[in-house]
């Protein structure tokens, strides 16, 4: 990445730009820090308290327009997050490999930037190969500490000695579920312990009378054993 040049041509293609504000440079030069930051990796993810101090942007309105706007002008991609525990994602494009003059003429907002940097686009998205890394960080299973379980388990009511039930069996067949595929969610192994816990003492606590069924059933007499039969007497 050529610092220099690609502030140099950023600021070229902005002043092509009549409709571009202050608050639209003050905000990119923010998220170039950010970029900067994070070795000009895409993409950033950013929060909004933390980025309008950077750009010194009181308005929230405002904060969010400059973002469409600068996502519009193709100078950024911006994916807005409406979950409030993660930041949005923000991808900004390389501008260090292209020649521009600056005021060449009098563009458009809707100045098509992408025919200029769309080679270089690819190398900025995020490849096929980070997102696949990521996925599989995210489908990675990491085998929750004991003491976790212990407080997991007495929420749930249970004892400690069960808990450790738990850890100790699925800690010595690798967290597999079924002895075959491999734990994502082990709360949700844990919630199925309890209720097969819950299953083992119902049918354990019954009495020995509901236990068996069986009933005797008397001999037929000609199964009874003789007695007092004299054999030598004639039939």
């Amino acid at each position: 990445m050529n610092y220099i040049k690609h502030q140099t041509n950023v600021f070229a293609l902005m002043d092509q730009v009549k409709s571009i504000k202050a608050y639209h440079i003050s905000l990119y030069l923010a998220l170039f820090r950010m970029w900067n930051a994070n070795r000009f990796k895409n993409p950033i993810s950013i929060s909004r308290s933390e980025t309008m101090q950077m750009a010194r942007i009181g308005s929230p309105n405002t904060y969010v327009q400059a973002l469409k706007d600068l996502h519009q002008y193709e100078f950024i991609r911006y994916d807005p997050s409406y979950d409030k525990t993660k930041g949005s994602l923000i991808i900004l494009y390389r501008f260090d490999t292209i020649s521009c003059t600056p005021l060449v003429s009098k563009m458009s907002p809707s100045i098509n930037i992408q025919t200029i940097h769309s080679i270089e686009e690819d190398e900025n998205l995020i490849s096929k190969q980070e997102k696949e890394e990521t996925m599989k960080a995210k489908s990675k299973f990491n085998a929750p500490p004991l003491e976790h379980i212990k407080i997991y388990f007495q929420q749930k009511g249970h004892s400690e000695t069960e808990a450790e039930r738990f850890f100790n069996y699925y800690e010595s067949n690798g967290w597999l579920v079924g002895g075959k595929s491999k734990m994502k969610d082990w709360k949700a192994a844990a919630r199925n312990w309890m209720l097969n816990i819950e299953k083992f003492q119902t049918s354990s606590s019954k009495p020995a009378s509901e236990k068996s069924n069986i009933k005797k059933v008397s001999q037929p007499e000609y199964n009874k054993p003789f007695s007092g039969k004299d054999y030598n007497e004639p039939l």
